[in-house]
């Protein structure tokens, strides 16, 4: 599992108040963070870093799903990925969405924020948060989207919803490779193979 820093080393927000509501008092983010943390894992990058990803654990207890997918509002545009996102969430049950920073390499605690129902913000959300990882989840922890530092992020959940809350270009084994090329380009050849291999047994298929 990937453990949450003390609470005590709360993180401030930097100004984002004035962008985003906080997810009720100080002790309610600190649960809904370690909920969402419950959820991850640590990890090392092939450059010795720290890092989160989905637990196989989670996945795997879940019966969940993933699609690795190019940097939301970073490698692409907001609105070719959150048309679809909405209604698979509104599909889902989900009444709450919970956003998120993650510091695997520093002792801090991101704020939690609840995020409004339209596009526009959730693009807001995932572009200001796109240089570190970050994650997007429930109240019942019914799915959840991980941002990875600007390379990918991660739709887990079941499958109908994955393939619903994604543009068919996006989803698949094809799609995953093309993904994964691309970021080599920018990293190296294989810079990402650990993940890949973590991920394998719960990747979607071409259908």
């Amino acid at each position: 599992m990937y453990d949450p820093p003390n609470p005590e080393d709360y993180f401030s927000s930097n100004g984002l108040d004035a962008e985003f509501r906080r997810a009720g008092s100080r002790e309610q983010q600190v649960k809904l963070l370690n909920e969402a943390c419950e959820m991850l894992e640590a990890f090392r990058t092939p450059g010795g870093l720290p890092g989160s990803r989905f637990s196989n654990e989670w996945l795997g207890h879940n019966g969940w799903k993933v699609q690795m997918v190019p940097s939301i509002g970073y490698k692409l545009p907001g609105e070719e990925l959150l048309g679809p996102l909405l209604p698979a969430l509104l599909g889902l049950g989900v009444s709450k969405l919970f956003g998120a920073s993650l510091y695997p390499t520093l002792p801090k605690l991101s704020p939690v924020w609840e995020l409004d129902w339209t596009e526009d913000q959730l693009d807001y959300f995932f572009n200001i948060h796109r240089f570190g990882y970050h994650i997007v989840w429930d109240e019942k922890r019914r799915f959840a989207i991980h941002g990875n530092d600007g390379d990918y992020d991660v739709y887990a959940g079941p499958e109908e919803f994955v393939r619903a809350a994604l543009p068919p270009f996006l989803i698949g084994a094809a799609a995953t490779r093309k993904n994964a090329e691309e970021i080599g380009w920018e990293h190296g050849p294989g810079c990402i193979d650990n993940i890949l291999e973590h991920y394998a047994p719960f990747m979607l298929d071409d259908d």
